[in-house]
């Protein structure tokens, strides 16, 4: 052990460091003995300080003999003798632990030492322990440990710009994790840099000022963070404070960490519009979100990248050769890639036209833009072409030398990392043409959508009887100017409508004193001359041009785009697989599965919103419950003839809406259930199927009786086991 130390410590100038952290530790130890002593009124330090009492802090000792060792330390640093070095070290970590130990203070500008806010006080410490530590352990911030020397003494400009670069992009990565809310891995990936590169991939934190900025508006995405937070570090967290409170005392804080606090905002009937900056920074990102992505445009840019980087590469290669290997090697070996790459591509076409052609025949039009769109698809192509460029061009290059020649080492790593890259995104595409080719992940990945734009549209959520009353809307008055606006102009991007700029849309009503109602609903086709908006009101202000440029179009209504696209898209799947050319019924069962989770989630949104809305100068925006059980539930209906299952499970969606929704929700419900009824008495001659058919079953047939129905408690060895049956036939 003491040779160990000698090695470590002594003989690599750390023992000043050494002092410095243990001096830290046991005054840390020693002052925190000392505040419990003195909160549990035990009388043991001399002129006794009592709580709540008149008393200096010991902070102030410690910026005292912080700034003596700091001082000393710059006036003897000439001193050869470690021992200056190691008493003035410790000094400085005495001073060093009393600051850190009222850091809440600093911090809050208040005495918070044992409130809940002192607990950061206690986070400082255990910081700067490990930040110490590593130090000692002879671990430096990345770019200050010797890793690139030899590229900053290199005689060649371009390694000097690489590591000012490589320098950058760490400080950028670091930054990027500490505003996601991931301290210990920002500070510690500042020592360990693949844990910068992991924590600023990752999600933010839900409370993090990168989720106030960035998940503000991306809901899926903050639930993501929360599901995250609750998962894994709420039980660690539980057990941080166990060993803080064992070390430091007890604070006062509730045995469980509070709820995240999830940040909804509800708008007060008869609230005017956000403001126009607010508007158009929220219309330009519903517009990125909806647009459709050229798909050649992501690896256009990656193949014009590789072309620009194998340029480069190929220019500044003569500094970095790898010995033992020869560029003739070298270039068959890029060669074999850039022949691989071109086969990769060739399967990531196939692949994309056979996702294409299975959901033009079995899934739903609907979903085909979404995964011609979809990022693994256009990164594969991307990343497959790019690779193969970038190799083709570096081997022609290395083709030109001598066998004598070393290889190029800058150009072969990099063929290398790519040729990594693009096997772990021949990966990944494998596994998303397998979700497309998979019916029971399509459809959960489509119902993701369809909760992703249930959140943007109705993002409140009832949680009881709101107790206000509805906004009134402002109806025209009689005799008043009415003005009917057409679309004129073919929109280049398509004829759906896809989003409309309400908020703008109230701001121009009330600029115009008008009132506003919207003849085209989000989804419809809209033709040309088409009407489009009705402005009931003085016409002589209103400027169509503008009340155009509230609406965007697009090619189809996807799932990401409305509750309603989300629920019509299932149910065309449901359709495919009840036509008689697939005669599926199971899946139709999966399907209804995920449209009564959308309902249900849909359900108390769809009260808050119609109790809540403030547009009231516009008209005929929203769909209503109704529209949404009809689309939701009426189509599979009418296909599930003589399917006994998908009525069963039809039944159990109604009869669990029923449930769960209020009584003003109930007549669509009981409208259907009514209609099913009727369609079973229809479709089944025999009393005994047409009881099987009216069992509402959540598995479709699981159960003879029906799954969701109240079971009875089994007898074993009854005699006749059909005498129940008997009973509730007749």
């Amino acid at each position: 052990m003491y040779e160990w130390f000698d090695r470590t410590i002594v003989d690599t100038g750390r023992l000043p460091l050494f002092f410095l952290l243990v001096a830290f530790v046991l005054t840390f130890l020693f002052i925190r003995f000392s505040v419990r002593m003195i909160r549990a009124q035990v009388s043991w330090w001399p002129g006794n300080v009592t709580p709540g009492g008149v008393h200096m802090h010991h902070e102030f000792f410690g910026v005292i003999m912080m700034m003596i060792s700091g001082f000393c330390f710059v006036a003897l640093a000439s001193f050869h003798t470690p021992i200056a070095n190691c008493l003035l070290a410790s000094i400085f970590g005495i001073g060093a632990a009393l600051v850190l130990d009222e850091f809440a203070l600093v911090l809050h500008l208040r005495d918070v030492y044992w409130e809940e806010e002192g607990r950061s006080s206690i986070d400082a410490v255990f910081v700067a322990i490990a930040v110490i530590t590593l130090f000692l352990m002879g671990l430096r911030p990345f770019g200050f440990g010797g890793e690139l020397n030899d590229y900053e003494n290199a005689p060649d400009t371009a390694a000097r710009v690489a590591v000012i670069v490589v320098l950058a992009l760490s400080a950028v990565l670091a930054i990027i994790t500490l505003l996601k809310g991931k301290l210990w891995t920002g500070l510690i990936g500042l020592f360990v840099l693949p844990l910068l590169i992991v924590g600023s991939i990752r999600i933010g934190r839900p409370a993090s000022p990168w989720a106030r900025w960035r998940y503000s508006t991306r809901p899926g995405k903050r639930e993501k963070a929360i599901r995250r937070e609750q998962r894994y570090r709420e039980p660690i967290v539980r057990w941080k404070i166990v060993v803080q409170e064992a070390v430091a005392g007890r604070f006062g804080i509730p045995d469980h960490p509070a709820p995240i606090p999830i940040d909804v905002v509800v708008a007060e009937p008869g609230a005017r519009a956000p403001n126009r900056v607010a508007t158009a920074i929220r219309w330009r990102r519903t517009r990125h979100r909806l647009g459709m992505i050229p798909v050649w445009r992501l690896p256009a840019v990656l193949v014009s990248l590789s072309i620009l980087t194998a340029l480069v590469v190929t220019t500044v290669d003569d500094t970095f050769v790898i010995e033992g290997m020869d560029a003739s090697s070298t270039s068959t070996l890029l060669g074999v890639i850039a022949g691989a790459m071109a086969t990769l591509t060739g399967l990531v076409f196939t692949a994309i036209t056979l996702a294409m052609q299975f959901g033009a025949s079995q899934i739903s039009v609907r979903v085909i833009p979404v995964l011609q769109q979809d990022p693994i698809m256009r990164w594969s192509i991307g990343t497959f072409l790019a690779t193969f460029v970038f190799t083709l061009i570096t081997a022609l290059d290395i083709a030109e030398d001598s066998k004598d020649v070393p290889a190029p080492g800058l150009s072969t790593l990099l063929a290398l990392l790519v040729t990594i890259l693009s096997v772990f995104m021949f990966i990944a595409l494998v596994v998303k043409v397998g979700s497309v080719l998979n019916s029971s992940q399509l459809l959960r990945w489509i119902a993701n959508e369809g909760r992703g734009a249930i959140r943007r549209v109705y993002p409140v959520e009832a949680t009881g009887d709101p107790g206000d009353e509805p906004p009134v809307a402002v109806e025209p008055a009689p005799g008043s100017q009415t003005t009917v606006i057409q679309l004129r102009e073919i929109p280049s991007q398509g004829r759906v409508l896809m989003a409309v700029d309400l908020p703008r849309l109230q701001r121009l009503a009330t600029d115009w004193n008008v009132r506003v109602d919207l003849l085209i609903g989000i989804g419809d086709f809209v033709a040309h001359n088409a009407d489009v908006f009705e402005v009931h009101g003085p016409g002589d202000g209103v400027r169509p041009h503008q009340l155009l440029a509230t609406l965007l179009f697009g090619d189809t209504h996807r799932p990401s785009v409305s509750p309603a696209a989300a629920l019509q898209s299932i149910s065309d799947i449901a359709l495919k697989a009840l036509s008689p050319a697939i005669n599926d019924p199971g899946r139709a069962v999966q399907a209804l599965d995920h449209i009564e989770d959308l309902l249900l989630m849909l359900a108390p949104r769809m009260r808050v919103d119609q109790q809540y809305a403030s547009l009231t100068l516009i008209g005929g925006y929203r769909r209503t419950w109704d529209d949404f059980v009809a689309v939701g539930t009426d189509e599979i209906r009418h296909y599930s003839s003589n399917a006994a299952q998908v009525q069963r499970r039809l039944r159990a969606l109604l009869q669990t809406l029923r449930e769960q929704c209020p009584p003003d929700q109930h007549e669509p419900i009981d409208n259907r259930l009514q209609a099913l009824d009727e369609q079973v008495e229809r479709d089944w001659a025999s009393p005994f199927d047409r009881w099987l058919a009216d069992a509402a079953d959540r598995q479709g047939y699981g159960s003879e009786a029906g799954s969701s129905s109240t079971r009875k408690r089994l007898i074993i060895n009854t005699g006749k086991p059909s005498q129940a049956l008997t009973h509730r036939i007749e």
